[in-house]
């Protein structure tokens, strides 16, 4: 019997066959060598757009790991900058900084920028570049940085491709390795836009592949071999056209499925089970390469929607959406929950996908917390916030192994959801910043703003009453102005933990719009509740406070006005609960007053007044005049009175009895009083560098306000050292409210000024009750007698009686008198009689300019005001 072989080489022996096997080789070769050539381009086309794809993913994920290296690098620069600023640096830190940083420089003349500038550098001779880094330093100007540049590319090296950057300042571009044997044909370049975070011009990935990687791709050469040996076994066996109609429709399926997915359809499939072979086998491959491209295509499509979202600052629970969404799609036989923990012991949130996959809810109790057996469950950490921490918990029915695919995106999404949750606590941050007072925790003026205007939107809703409560603390300047700014900042933080304290069970939101100013805003409460609980709320007030070894007490001025009776915006509610306030204050403070319409005319004007007058001062509305004092003996002007004025752009003159006791009340009248003193000092230096000076001596008005502050006496030296000139000729007057609280504060203030070279009286002298105890003991040099005594002579007989008084009490003391308010020659002749040193009122000059001191006009009648 012939062994096989020998049954081969019999058909070659006759010449039938030799044409079978010559018209089988013909039909089979000629269609095999098309097939193979097709087959070839197909695969190698299917290559390239798989290596683009790989080159796409790769500049994508370089991208990535470039900025976080970035950010990393940037933060630990300012935190080495903020060191060095604050003299303390950390080693450790700086060991750090050693690894990412070749060198760190301080540019102190270098504008800073609000943004840390990235910058892409080349090395001198063009080869190689260098990333610098340039933040802004604490103490002002620049902090330079130059990064490693194994730093920034250490985990790009691949032996399959090669990673290039390029920027506008290094055109480059700067690869890994040498480009030679790349493949530039297939190279992608993705631009890294540094605008949002970094200044500076955006850089350009490059990633080309190596060329000896390049035929260890998935889809190489071997494939196009394995479909034309296929084909031509199929061929060789079935030569009819009926049979090679059959062999060759599968490939004509994988063709068409083929070009489906070069349009962007990945959801093409090719039915592998009417096949035979290598073309099930091909089918298959195809199948499972489509699908995976698909699914990392749709998971890059979801990681892009959450970094959208991220950069669009969309709230977190959007962003955990298309997370979970995107894992309830790929892993239906998973269950995953994102639970939140409070740091404070509450119990857990637990966040999961509704009904329709589109939005996320809350769990109820019964899901809130982990499911129990049979279930298997695991839980990812996510992030970690200051107040809470996020985890992904994913629970399975029967304990199967993920597939590596679920992990992978798994992990991912985690990453990116812990992006986006440090994402939402900066932003949630910056919500404080602006919305809350940074001294009391409170909420500032914008935050009370945006609280009223969502309150009287839900009381008009609901028909729900809504009050406002201004309160102002009384004495609490005097606190501030006695013990410094550091008691008046730890009595605030004390008065607001009473607020909170006593505003506990209401429904209250507390906001402090500066200074010593606080508004309660209070929803829902009836008139009968809601002043039972103002008025507890002034009794909690007035209780001490401790600071320290101090015992404080101060007291509250507390003005409501209701929506929407007494106003539908909050500005109108907030303008009529201040006027309130200020009706409380001036009817005698500690109570509370609700508004009403005719606090309008008053105090509307009042609060106008006292908000034009804060910057009165700067807009240079103020001025000065003078009324001469004249001596008694001959007439002569021997001094003049500096008297404060405002002229307002709109109401015109302003008397000063009107604004000076709103300008004490604002706290301005300090750097008012100070700006008069240096004024008149100015002026008399001026005067006394002349030949024939018109005036050598002035008097200036001390309000007792500014006179208590404990920053008075500096203020005056430096003023006493800039004009030395003026040393001897400004007399400061004082009325008796300023000793009346600390009369051995004043003492020993007044004999420091004396010190200075200033002389003091005072003014207004028999008008209070305890000048006359203390006259011994005050380094005066004047006393004013008031001019209500001057007016009253010839009509009330005290009066002159009183003036002989003081002229004999001043005489006994060996101190100068001088009388204002004189304006007939009849009480001017008594006064001479009577010995006063100086006279001063309108029978000599009302209040002039500076210009028309030289001859003051004489006989001017006019109708006086009140001087301050």
């Amino acid at each position: 019997m012939p062994v096989p072989w020998q049954r081969f080489t019999v058909v070659f022996r006759s010449r039938w066959g030799w044409r079978i096997f010559l018209g089988a080789f013909g039909i089979v070769a000629l269609p095999l060598l098309a097939v193979s050539l097709i087959s070839y381009e197909l695969t190698d086309a299917l290559q390239r757009r798989a290596t683009q794809r790989l080159m796409a993913e790769t500049t994508k994920a370089a991208s990535l790991n470039l900025f976080d290296r970035l950010r990393a690098a940037e933060l630990l620069l300012r935190a080495r900058a903020q060191a060095q600023a604050s003299g303390a640096p950390n080693e450790a830190l700086e060991l750090q900084a050693a690894k990412v940083f070749e060198g760190i420089t301080s540019l102190r003349e270098a504008p800073a920028h609000e943004r840390s500038e990235v910058l892409l550098q080349p090395l001198p001779g063009g080869i190689g570049m260098r990333p610098v880094m340039r933040v802004a330093a604490p103490d002002g100007g620049m902090v330079e940085g130059r990064m490693r540049p194994e730093y920034l590319l250490e985990n790009l090296a691949s032996s399959s491709h090669t990673i290039c950057l390029q920027s506008e300042q290094a055109p480059g571009p700067h690869c890994l390795t040498p480009l030679e044997g790349d493949m530039l044909a297939l190279a992608h370049t993705r631009p890294l836009y540094l605008a949002p975070v970094f200044e500076g011009a955006s850089w350009l990935i490059s990633a080309a592949p190596q060329r000896n990687a390049y035929r260890f791709l998935p889809l190489g050469t071997g494939a196009a071999l394995a479909q034309a040996t296929g084909l031509a076994f199929l061929l060789a066996l079935i030569a009819s056209s009926f049979y090679a109609r059959r062999i060759t429709l599968p490939l004509e399926t994988l063709i068409e499925a083929t070009r489906a997915v070069r349009t962007g359809d990945f959801g093409q499939r090719v039915d592998a089970s009417a096949m035979t072979d290598e073309f099930r086998e091909l089918a298959d491959s195809f199948n499972g390469m489509v699908g995976e491209i698909g699914a990392d295509l749709a998971f890059s499509q979801v990681l892009a929607q959450m970094d959208t979202a991220i950069l669009a600052r969309q709230p977190l629970h959007d962003i955990a959406a298309l997370a979970l969404q995107h894992l309830a799609q790929s892993a239906p036989q998973l269950q995953f929950t994102l639970r939140i923990h409070p740091r404070d012991g509450a119990p857990p949130e637990a966040l999961v996908l509704d009904a329709d996959h589109r939005r996320l809810r809350r769990a109820p109790p019964s899901q809130a917390s982990s499911p129990v057996a049979p279930w298997h469950v695991e839980v990812l950490p996510v992030a970690q916030r200051p107040d809470s921490t996020f985890t992904l918990q994913v629970a399975s029915a029967d304990g199967a192994p993920w597939p590596a695919r679920t992990r992978h995106e798994l992990d991912a999404l985690c990453a990116r959801l812990a992006v986006a949750v440090q994402a939402d606590e900066r932003e949630r941050q910056l919500v404080a910043r602006a919305v809350v007072d940074s001294l009391t925790g409170l909420l500032n003026r914008l935050g009370l703003v945006d609280a009223v205007d969502q309150a009287m939107e839900r009381a008009a809703r609901r028909d729900q009453s809504l009050a406002l409560a201004f309160i102002d603390l009384d004495g609490f300047k005097d606190v501030n102005d006695a013990y410094g700014h550091s008691v008046g900042d730890r009595l605030l933080q004390q008065v607001a933990y009473r607020l909170r304290t006593s505003l506990a069970k209401a429904d209250a939101h507390l906001a402090r719009m500066g200074g010593d100013e606080f508004v309660l805003l209070l929803c829902n409460e009836p008139p009968e509740a809601l002043h039972a609980l103002l008025h507890g709320v002034l009794a909690a007030l007035q209780q001490p406070f401790r600071i320290d070894t101090l015992d404080v007490q101060i007291g509250a001025s507390i003005g409501v006005a209701a929506f929407p009776d007494h106003g539908r915006d909050h500005e109108t509610l907030l303008k009529n609960a201040d006027a309130a306030m200020y009706a409380a204050k001036t009817g005698g403070r500690n109570r509370v007053v609700d508004y009403t319409s005719t606090l309008n005319a008053s105090t509307a004007e009042r609060l106008e007044l006292r908000r034009n007058l804060a910057g009165a001062l700067a807009a240079g509305q103020f001025f000065l005049l003078f009324q001469p004092r004249v001596r008694a003996s001959d007439g002569a002007v021997a001094s003049a009175e500096v008297l404060l004025r405002w002229q307002h752009p709109l109401k015109g003159r302003i008397p000063p009895d009107r604004f000076i006791p709103i300008a004490e009340e604002a706290g301005l009248i300090g750097e008012i009083g100070r700006w008069v003193l240096r004024e008149a000092m100015q002026q008399v230096s001026h005067w006394r560098m002349q030949a024939s000076p018109p005036l050598t001596r002035l008097s200036v008005n001390l309000s007792p306000l500014q006179l208590a502050h404990r920053d008075f006496l500096p203020e005056v030296e430096a003023l006493a050292a800039e004009f030395p000139q003026a040393r001897g000729a400004i007399e400061l007057e004082i009325t008796e409210g300023a000793f009346f609280r600390d009369i051995e504060g004043c003492v020993h203030k007044l004999g420091r000024l004396r010190a200075m070279g200033f002389d003091i009286a005072l003014d207004d002298f028999g008008v209070g009750y305890s000048a006359m105890s203390y006259l011994s003991t005050l380094p005066l040099d004047t006393l004013k007698i008031d001019k209500s005594f001057v007016q009253a002579f010839g009509r009330q007989p005290t009066a002159y009686a009183i003036a002989s008084a003081i002229v004999a009490l001043a005489t006994a003391l060996d101190k100068r008198v001088v009388a204002e308010g004189v304006e007939t020659e009849a009480q001017a002749a008594m006064l001479r009689q009577l010995g006063v040193d100086e006279l001063q009122g309108y029978l000599y000059s009302e209040p002039v300019p500076v210009a028309a001191l030289t001859q003051p006009p004489e006989g001017t009648r006019e109708p006086a005001s009140v001087d301050s």
